[in-house]
C-alpha cells in the first residue's frame, strides 16, 4: 500500500467519524489523490463544498511562511495552521491534517528545515488537539514474493533516516519549551514550486 492509499484510508476513517481533514500536498501528489480517491468512491467536490475536506497546496503554503533571509517563520507558521484549523473546527469537532510541506523539503534535500518544521508542526498538533499524518512520497512497498535486498546507498539512506529521527526525538522534548519563544530556521536553497 502506497502513502497515496493509506491517506486515502484515513479519508475514508475520517469522513466516518465526521472528522474534517486538511491536506497540504503538491499539485502533483493532489492529483494522484483525488484520482486514487474514485477507488473509494470519495465525491471530492461534494466533500469540499461542505467543508469537511480543504486542499491547500504545500510550496505555496510554505511560500508564504519564509522570511526575506530564508528563515522560516514560526510564528507565521502557528498563526496559519490554527486559523485552518479553526475554521474546520467550526463546523466539526475532530480535525485531521495531512502535511506534505516536511515531504517537500526531504526531496529537496533540506533535512534540517524538514526536521524544524515537522517538530512545529507535532508540537502545534499536540498543544492544539489536532491529528496529524505526516505525507512521505518516498515509502518503499514490498510484495511478500519480492525479497528485500539493501544496497549500500539504501542503507546509507535508512542509516540517515534514522539518525534524523533520532534527531528529531531528542528535540521534540524542547520543542514544546521553545513554543514560547519566537523560533527559526534556515532553510537551504528553498525555490517556489512550479
Amino acid at each position: 500500500m502506497n502513502d497515496l492509499s493509506n491517506i486515502n484510508q484515513l479519508v475514508k476513517e475520517s469522513i466516518a467519524n465526521n472528522r474534517a481533514i486538511i491536506i497540504i500536498l503538491q499539485t502533483k501528489e493532489r492529483i494522484n489523490l483525488i484520482e486514487e480517491s474514485t477507488k473509494f468512491g470519495f465525491d471530492i467536490e461534494e466533500l469540499k463544498s461542505i467543508g469537511l475536506i480543504k486542499f491547500l497546496d504545500a510550496g505555496l503554503f510554505l511560500s508564504n511562511l519564509i522570511l526575506d533571509n530564508s528563515e522560516l517563520d514560526s510564528i507565521a507558521l502557528k498563526d496559519s495552521v490554527s486559523h485552518t484549523i479553526i475554521n474546520s473546527n467550526l463546523n466539526f469537532s475532530k480535525v485531521l491534517l495531512i502535511d506534505g510541506m516536511v515531504d517537500m523539503l526531504l526531496r529537496k534535500g533540506n533535512q534540517e528545515s524538514a526536521i524544524f518544521l515537522e517538530n512545529q508542526i507535532q508540537a502545534m498538533a499536540l498543544e492544539q488537539g489536532f491529528d496529524l499524518y505526516i505525507y512521505d512520497s518516498v515509502v518503499k512497498t514490498f510484495s511478500e514474493n519480492e525479497s528485500l535486498e539493501i544496497s549500500s546507498v539504501d542503507a546509507s539512506i535508512i542509516t540517515s533516516i534514522g539518525n534524523s529521527v533520532r534527531n528529531g526525538l531528542e528535540t521534540a522534548g524542547n520543542t514544546l519549551e521553545s513554543l514560547a519563544k519566537p523560533s527559526t530556521a534556515k532553510l537551504n536553497s528553498f525555490t517556489l514550486p512550479l
